[in-house]
Parts: C-alpha cells; structure tokens; sequence
C-alpha cells in the first residue's frame, strides 16, 4: 500500500490549498470561539484549569472539535473533479486519496489546535489571569488536579481520533448515505460514547498510564481497517457521475 507516498501526501496537501479559503475561516471562527472562552466577559468565562491539554477538553470533543473537523471534511472532499480523476488510474487509488486527505486534515487541524490553544493559555496565564490558581474546570474529563499526563500523548490520542472518526464518515458516505445523515450518525456515535464505553476518556487520560503502546498499535490497526474499507467501498462507485460526488 503506497498511502504515504510523496506524491499522494502532494496530492492531497495541494487539494487542501485549494479549498484554503474554507479552511481559514473554520478554523479562525474556531480559535475566536476558543478565545471568547478565556475573555471575562461574563459568567461563563471559565479560567479554573492548569494546561493546556485541560484548556482543549474544556471545548467538549464531541460536540465542538469533532463537528468542526467534519464539515471541514465534508467542505474539502470532491473526488470527481476532473483533476482528481486524472490523477489516479483505478477506484482503489482514490479511495486511497480520500483517506489520506482524512489523515493529513487531522494532523492539521491537531496542531491548530494545539497553537490557538497554546495561544490562548499564555495569553490567560500572563495578562487576564496573572496570578491563577491550578485548579481544574468543572467541566472535564477527569476533575482532578493531580493529573499528570502527556500533552504529546494526548495530542497524539486527538490526531487518532479525529483520523478515525473521519473515515468512518466516509465510509458511510461510500455506503449511500448522505452527507448530512453521515454527519449526524458519527456525531450521535460520539455522543453515546459518553454513556456506554468512555472510550474518549480512556484515550485522551487513562491509556497513557494503562498501555499506551498497546492503545496506539490498536488505534494504528483500526485507521489501517477503515482505510482498507474505503479502498473496497470505492472500488465499486462510479465517479464520472453526479452521484457519487464522494
């Protein structure tokens, strides 16, 4: 599998510029919104966390970055664009691009993440805040100051994450649905992890203390799976039709 091939990442790094005007504003509105979050404009400016890594999961995953990161997913996808079809010689080569332009979307939109929240917490601890305490926010996973873990780590749970949920939205896309009910399944999926497995909290806090080699491999077999799925999957589209815009 040549995925990670010069040419592809070029490939998809060049569709990426093309839609870099949506790219921007998305990711401006959200570290505005991130922003207005630490500025004491009211009650619900919250400065009681003591990291960086406490800063982002203030901003829910499932209900701020994830839906972020999907309709920047589903605004930079359009595989049967004349470019895209002469790129590639058969169905399984796009189904290759689409999921790397998932993954490389990921990395980007993790280390944007990463910079407007670093941002925002200097700019918290060192002009709004001066003198404030390590204390925890009510809002957080696991609500408890001792906590110790890895920034790196976590961010690299976030990239996984994020690639993950992103190629199952396609994946339901390749599988006839529509982008909006492709959307709202992988939200509501997110969503119930909340009340059924917690396995967004064991990712981002108790796996690095757990195993996390163990956790990363498994991560690394399930991106590996989808994208193997969505090779399969696009192997039987028609993509000189309308209809399968994806």
């Amino acid at each position: 599998m040549k995925m990670f091939s010069r040419q592809n990442v070029f490939f998809a790094w060049q569709d990426l510029r093309l839609h870099r005007t949506v790219i921007k504003m998305v990711l401006g509105v959200m570290s505005l919104l991130m922003l207005a979050g630490v500025l004491p404009l009211g009650m619900m400016a919250i400065g009681k966390w003591h990291s960086l890594k406490d800063f982002i999961l203030l901003y829910r995953y499932e209900f701020f970055h994830l839906p972020v990161f999907l309709f920047l997913l589903g605004s930079t996808l359009q595989t049967n664009a004349w470019v895209i079809l002469r790129r590639y010689r058969t169905r399984r080569q796009i189904g290759l691009h689409k999921a790397l332009l998932v993954v490389v979307l990921a990395g980007g939109v993790s280390l944007w993440v990463t910079v407007a929240g670093g941002l925002c917490t200097m700019f918290v601890k060192f002009i709004i805040y001066p003198h404030m305490p390590n204390a925890h926010a009510a809002f957080l996973y696991v609500p408890h100051s001792e906590d110790k873990s890895s920034f790196l780590y976590f961010l690299v749970m976030y990239f996984f994450v994020t690639a993950i949920y992103g190629l199952l939205f396609i994946v339901f896309i390749d599988f006839g649905w529509s982008r909006f009910f492709a959307f709202a399944a992988v939200i509501i999926l997110a969503v119930l992890d909340m009340f059924t497995v917690h396995m967004l909290p064991y990712l981002f806090y108790i796996s690095e203390q757990a195993s996390p080699v163990w956790t990363i491999l498994v991560l690394i077999v399930v991106l590996l799976m989808f994208v193997n799925l969505i090779c399969l999957s696009s192997s039987r589209k028609n993509y000189y039709v309308q209809d399968d815009l994806l």
